[in-house]
């Protein structure tokens, strides 16, 4: 991730491989998902980059087999 130091996507990464650990691929773990979300990438600024990082990183955890990305906003078809 792009937002300083590798140490955040380390603990990020670090975060949502224990929330997976103890909950599965259950609601908790995408609360978890949510939350860091949310610390990252305050409501109402773009999130489309921070997201698409955080589901390649669950690709790599190996909690979805294929994450799907968000296209960016010029080209998203309405």
């Amino acid at each position: 991730m792009q937002y300083g130091a590798n140490d955040l996507a380390n603990g990020v990464r670090t975060e949502l491989e224990a929330s997976y650990s103890k909950h599965g691929c259950g609601p908790e773990f995408w609360t978890t998902y949510q939350q860091v979300l949310e610390r990252l990438v305050p409501q109402g600024r773009s999130r489309t980059q921070v997201t698409n990082e955080l589901a390649m990183i669950i690709e790599q955890l190996g909690i979805v087999r294929r994450a799907q990305m968000v296209p960016p906003p010029s080209t998203r078809v309405r």
